[in-house]
């Protein structure tokens, strides 16, 4: 199985896709799993959470870099 992190995850699986903890995990037969990488530190979380959440505890928005600017001066 392989995984990875969440920035084209469906607005449909609810509040998990725009969590930094979801990874979306996928089987070698080509099934897709959402992993709360956030229950493994919270018992109270589950590891693959019902969908879609509309809320969580846990929520942690994901953070988006800042678009470069230059380094110069003036």
């Amino acid at each position: 199985m392989t995984d990875s992190p969440s920035p084209s995850l469906d607005p449909a699986v609810g509040l998990c896709s725009l969590c930094r903890y979801a990874r979306v995990v996928r089987s070698g037969r080509g099934s897709s799993f959402l992993l709360c990488e956030q229950a493994a530190d919270d018992p109270s979380l589950r590891k693959y959470p019902a969908l879609p959440r509309t809320s969580c505890h846990a929520f942690a928005p994901t953070v988006s870099e800042p678009p470069c600017e230059g380094s110069g001066t003036g």
